[in-house]
C-alpha cells in the first residue's frame, strides 16, 4: 500500500495500467480528463468510507462571550464524529443539535453565558459554515476537541499528493476507462479494484472478538482459560 503519491505519478501509473504511452509528449490533449478522473475517483472512495488514517483530533480554545468558531482548516466539518468539551481537566461529550428549547434556557441571541458548554451545531453565519457552541462560554478556561476526518487533498497541481492508496485509485480509474473503450480487460480490473478495496477496509477493523475455550465469546480476559484471538 502506498499513499501520498503525487498526481503526476498517478497519471503515469494510470496510463500504464490501461496500456497508454507514459511519455509526457503523448496524450497531452486528454490530460485534463485524466486528472479529473483521478480526482473524482479519490473523492468517491473518500466519501464511501471513514478511512481511519485520515481521522484527526484538533482542539480549539473557547473564548468568553464567543458563540461561533471557525472549524479547523484541516477538518471536514461534514465528517465530524464527536466533539468533547475539556472542562476541569476532563472530557465531556457534547450533544449535536441546538433547538428552541435550549435557547429558552440560555438565550444565545441575548448573549446569555454559562459554563460548562453542553451542545454544538453547524451554522451558516452569512458567508460560511461555523461551529456554534451552546451555551455561550462565560470564561476562557475551556477548550473543545473534535474527532473527525480530515479534508481531502485537492489533487489539482501535478505535485499534489493523494491521501488514499495509489493502487486503489488507479484500478478503479482504469476500470472506468477500459469500460468506455469496451475493453475485455475492464472486468478483470474491476475485480482487482474491488479485491483491493475489501482488503484495505478489512485491515482497518483491528482485532476481532476473543474466543474463550470452554467459555464462549467474551471481550474480557478470564483467568484459567486459554485465550485465542480470531481475526
Amino acid at each position: 500500500m502506498a499513499r501520498n503519491k503525487q498526481l503526476t505519478q498517478l497519471i503515469d501509473a494510470l496510463r500504464a495500467e490501461v496500456g497508454h504511452a507514459v511519455s509526457v509528449s503523448v496524450g497531452v490533449d486528454n490530460l485534463p480528463a485524466i486528472k479529473q478522473l483521478i480526482r473524482r475517483t479519490q473523492e468517491t472512495l473518500y466519501d464511501d468510507f471513514d478511512w481511519p488514517h485520515l481521522r484527526i483530533q484538533p482542539t480549539k480554545a473557547l473564548a468568553a462571550g464567543q458563540r461561533y468558531y471557525d472549524f479547523d482548516a484541516t477538518l471536514d466539518y461534514e465528517r465530524i464524529e464527536e466533539v468533547v468539551l475539556w472542562y476541569s481537566g476532563q472530557p465531556h461529550m457534547l450533544e449535536r443539535g441546538i433547538g428552541f428549547g435550549d435557547y429558552a434556557q440560555f438565550d444565545s441571541d441575548s448573549g446569555i453565558r454559562s459554563d460548562p458548554q453542553l451542545k454544538w451545531d453547524v451554522r451558516h453565519t452569512g458567508t460560511k459554515e461555523q461551529l456554534e457552541i451552546w451555551p455561550i462560554p462565560s470564561s476562557n478556561a475551556n477548550k473543545i476537541q473534535y474527532k473527525g476526518i480530515k479534508k481531502l487533498n485537492a489533487l489539482t497541481d501535478l505535485n499534489d499528493t493523494a491521501d488514499l492508496d495509489d493502487q486503489l485509485i488507479i484500478l478503479f480509474a482504469a476500470t472506468e476507462i477500459l469500460t468506455r473503450q469496451k475493453s475485455q480487460d475492464a472486468s478483470a480490473k474491476l475485480s482487482a479494484a474491488n479485491a483491493r478495496y475489501l482488503k484495505l477496509k478489512g485491515r482497518t477493523k483491528g482485532a476481532g472478538k476473543i474466543a474463550v475455550m470452554g467459555g464462549g465469546l467474551n471481550t474480557e480476559l478470564l483467568r484459567g482459560h486459554t485465550i485465542i484471538r480470531v481475526s
